[in-house]
């Protein structure tokens, strides 16, 4: 039988957190897609339990946050256990962001992944998107104008032929393996852990419950909104092959290490062994292919960075794919390769620190309560990550580095008023596009004709103590205050929320300079701005 033949402008392989979140952002922004997954039903483990910050932001823009508000908790105190029986309260081991970062996501929640995987594909149900199943990406063949993957599918073997393919098919990534891009670095033989979904008696769900023992630790951590408790146990060191997870080795191993506390294990729905791996691709990028999530970096799981870092790949990737095929200059795809690969080695060397605190003190109640305290961060928040060094910051002149600059995150602002209009900068930011804010005295000196490029959305803002009918009136002084506006100026935030170029308002002209010379896109005056 002759094989199906199909064409489109970007493949999606892998259908996780970062799968779903590059297809939420290609559906809304009209690109012509699809997302292929191998398995034939949609993932069911917890494997991640916590969203960050960061993350939270995208998701929001993206629209798909509130059912994650909504499943997802926040505070989740700590009972660490003592040999004679008793116990001990910590706070939660998460903390909020510090308050300066100005987000209205502050708090780090508890949810597993198949919550945000839900929130996701239900987003992209509503923008029109369908989640392909059962279909297995075999062979990638490319060449200089577009890539084909041969795809095993129920109704046998399909051919796509795709302008741009994304691999966010996990860790054991097929695209990478086309592509011969090894992930590189170690495997921590040493650090391995029994993971499991289970379903217990005997403890309250407002907890998360450890032991420690001379054997190592053990601890389970209630999942919102279900009956389900995700299991976590070291493995010790000098154990060479471990017992194959089952109910029964779970339950014997919480036995000993919890000395028969009276919790039974009632069934399972996800069991694994993990073994560490600090591993990471030397390139996002083979031609037309890209990497994203764990197919380009695998992790320790301490501050919750695997899963996160994967949505904000998805997210960098999106808009930037979705400029190239409106004629933005092809080599803007180098920038995300440039841009995340060192945001995941970042990742990588806190992540690996963190974790090894915690093997460490995993047979020590007061170490290991010491080393969990540590975990969670601004650095986890993902809010701090910025672009500085980016081809796509537009050097600054300014000389006060102790300001927001090009390539740093663009942080809320709340207490805006206009006609209309009452809300926050991530209200104006929300969206597919680009956000250029006009910090002016007064509407009238604003010189800049109006754009032909409909992706650019302008807002005047004028001061506290302005009138202006037709503009936004920072009524509470935050967004001054918060970008340091001490005169007129221009800030241009790109797509995906970061600060691309600020400037005097008589510097206008390099507003269009940054397209043409990032983008190669050139805008042109006197047309109409949406």
């Amino acid at each position: 039988m002759k094989a199906m033949q199909s064409f489109v402008d970007v493949l999606i392989v892998g259908a996780g957190p970062t799968g779903l979140t590059l297809a939420c952002d290609l559906a809304r922004r009209n690109v012509n897609h699809r997302i292929i997954e191998r398995g034939t039903s949609y993932n069911t483990a917890s494997r991640a339990k916590g969203i960050q910050p960061r993350s939270l932001e995208v998701i929001d823009d993206l629209e798909a946050v509130q059912y994650i508000i909504n499943t997802g908790v926040v505070d989740l105190p700590v009972r660490y256990y003592t040999e004679d029986g008793g116990f001990a309260d910590k706070p939660p081991i998460t903390v909020a962001a510090s308050a300066e970062l100005e987000t209205p996501y502050r708090d780090p929640l508890w949810i597993a992944q198949f919550d945000v995987e839900k929130a996701l594909r239900n987003r992209y149900s509503v923008l029109g998107g369908q989640i392909e199943l059962g279909k297995e990406a075999v062979k990638l063949v490319q060449n200089l104008h577009s890539v084909v993957v041969t795809v095993n599918t129920p109704q046998g073997e399909e051919h796509i032929h795709a302008r741009y393919v994304i691999g966010a098919d996990g860790g054991k990534s097929n695209v990478r393996k086309f592509i011969h891009l090894p992930l590189v670095g170690n495997t921590h033989d040493h650090e391995r852990w029994y993971l499991g979904d289970v379903r217990l008696e005997g403890l309250d769900r407002n907890h998360i419950h450890i032991w420690t023992s001379p054997e190592g630790m053990v601890g389970v951590t209630p999942l919102p909104k279900s009956d389900i408790w995700q299991l976590q146990a070291t493995i010790p060191a000098e154990i060479k092959e471990p017992e194959e997870p089952t109910l029964e080795v779970y339950q014997a191993m919480f036995d000993r290490r919890a000395s028969g506390k009276g919790v039974r294990l009632m069934d399972a729905s996800w069991l694994s062994i993990y073994r560490i791996n600090v591993r990471m691709v030397e390139s996002y990028r083979n031609g037309r292919v890209f990497l994203a999530g764990d197919a380009a970096h695998v992790h320790s799981p301490a501050g919750g960075q695997g899963m996160n870092t994967g949505i904000q790949d998805a997210y960098n990737l999106g808009w930037k794919l979705d400029a190239v095929l409106r004629g933005a200059d092809a080599a803007l795809l180098d920038t995300y390769d440039e841009e995340r690969r060192p945001v995941a080695q970042a990742v990588l060397e806190d992540s690996t620190k963190k974790m090894g605190g915690v093997i460490r003190t995993a047979s020590e109640r007061g170490a290991l309560s010491q080393s969990l305290s540590t975990v969670s961060d601004d650095l986890t928040s993902g809010l701090l990550i910025s672009y500085r060094s980016s081809s796509l910051a537009y050097p600054s002149h300014q000389t006060n580095i102790s300001r927001l600059m090009p390539g740093d995150r663009a942080p809320n602002a709340e207490g805006l008023q206009g006609a209309g209009f009452t809300g926050s900068l991530f209200d104006l930011f929300r969206g597919p596009h680009w956000t250029l804010l006009a910090f002016v005295n007064s509407a009238d000196i604003l010189p800049l004709e109006n754009f032909t490029y409909d992706a650019i959305h302008l807002h005047v803002i004028l001061p506290s103590h302005a009138e202006g009918v037709e503009n936004i009136i920072d009524k509470a002084g935050n967004a001054y205050r918060i970008y340091d506006v001490v005169s007129d100026e221009l800030i241009l935030i790109r797509p995906d929320g970061y600060i691309a170029l600020r400037t005097s308002i008589q510097d206008s002209p390099e507003i269009f300079e940054y397209f043409k010379s990032r983008l190669s896109l050139e805008l042109i005056e006197h047309g109409s701005h949406s």
